[in-house]
């Protein structure tokens, strides 16, 4: 599992246009938006009783891919939960001296100074704000986070009734062991839950001018530039699986119980870039296929 920091060679210019880009939405309320936080929180909990014979407040749940906020980590705790996020990114939702030194030494310095002033610019806010509109409150005081590759857990076979992972599937580079891990520490008659961003859609490059394409198109970058010219790479690792290739890959090392597809940008694929990358070996769906998530049970051998 990598970390978010790019390998690729990107210029000081690029890197300060995408910090300069991800800190207009956390201005603007596009990344950080309490209400949906929540919301995601409550289709989980749905799930948790839906799909499972235990109580969300008995659960024992984790959360992979956490991210250095580990917000739904934290609403789980909230709910009585026995939850343990685990990221490769050290979590920064408390900021001190030993925090900073720790992101420094692990995910380097542009990662440190992002995450100090991600915290003293939004993060208070946002988890005064997260405290004082969910039900239970929340609190940071025992939060259970770790640093952890997704695909070498330190937890023991079918351990946990819940595993979720949103949007971290893409950013993972042994995807292949972490299926399997995942379905290693799943109990018999648990639930995963795992939604992964596709990299051959429009979206796909997590370039930020493409984040909502049917509503917003982007003037500046052409569309799916990080298939055809790459102009426009952004600093996060992406392991650029296809669509089949997590098919394959989860339906042979998992119960794949449901598939659930989004789509996006199939009136901005003109016939001169579908023509392009269909010669690159892309297919139609592949190119208009957001997202994919898997709701999974525990696979026996």
């Amino acid at each position: 599992m990598k970390s978010a920091m790019s390998s690729q060679n990107i210029s000081k210019t690029r890197r300060l246009a995408s910090s300069w880009n991800i800190l207009r939405r956390y201005q603007t309320g596009v990344f950080g938006n309490v209400e949906k936080t929540i919301e995601f929180h409550n289709e989980l909990c749905d799930l948790v009783k839906a799909k499972t014979n235990v109580s969300v407040a008995k659960a024992r749940i984790l959360d992979l891919g956490c991210g250095q906020r580990a917000d739904q980590t934290l609403l789980f705790k909230a709910d009585g939960a026995d939850v343990t996020g685990v990221d490769m990114e050290v979590p920064t939702y408390r900021m001190s001296l030993p925090v900073l030194a720790q992101v420094l030494k692990t995910n380097g310095m542009e990662r440190a100074l992002k995450s100090l002033l991600r915290h003293y610019l939004f993060d208070r806010k946002y988890f005064a704000l997260l405290t004082s509109r969910y039900d239970t409150g929340v609190g940071l005081d025992g939060l259970d986070t770790r640093l952890m590759n997704a695909a070498d857990l330190a937890f023991p076979e079918s351990y946990f009734d819940v595993i979720y992972s949103a949007w971290v599937f893409e950013h993972i580079d042994d995807v292949l062991g972490a299926i399997k891990e995942v379905n290693r520490v799943l109990k018999p008659g648990g639930i995963a839950w795992i939604g992964v961003h596709l990299w051959p859609s429009l979206s796909g490059g997590h370039n930020l001018s493409w984040e909502a394409p049917d509503t917003n198109p982007s003037a500046r970058v052409p569309p799916w530039d990080h298939l055809l010219e790459s102009r426009f790479p952004v600093n996060t690792y992406l392991n650029k699986m296809r669509l089949d290739e997590y098919r394959e890959m989860f339906n042979r090392h998992i119960n794949v119980e449901s598939e659930e597809l989004t789509r996006e940008g199939e009136k901005l694929l003109g016939p001169d870039i579908e023509a392009a990358l269909l010669d690159g070996g892309y297919t139609k769906n592949d190119l208009v296929t957001r997202k994919v998530v898997f709701v999974c049970r525990k696979k026996t051998y």
